[in-house]
């Protein structure tokens, strides 16, 4: 499962706050790397989703063609079938 945009904002927010109120020199640096990591994540699932955006309008028109077709064939009698004596 991929991270979204938002999740990883909210642990880079959540790292930054460790490493501010960390004591300890070693902890502070481990929750900066942390929240630059989460920062990097971020950008890239924004990009991530805006090359999702089109492709899900896309495959939501196919898929109502495909419906719009389907209903269609139903609407129109079959030309094979033949009375039941």
């Amino acid at each position: 499962m991929r991270a979204s945009a938002d999740f990883c904002r909210e642990q880079e927010a959540l790292q930054r706050a460790k490493a501010e109120s960390e004591p300890l020199e070693n902890r502070r640096k481990i929750a900066i790397v942390a929240a630059n990591a989460w920062a990097k994540e971020a950008l890239l699932a924004e990009v991530r989703d805006s090359k999702q955006g089109p492709l899900d309008m896309l495959d939501a028109e196919i898929a109502l063609e495909f419906a719009n077709e389907d209903m269609t064939l139903l609407a129109e009698p079959d030309a094979q079938e033949t009375p039941a004596d």
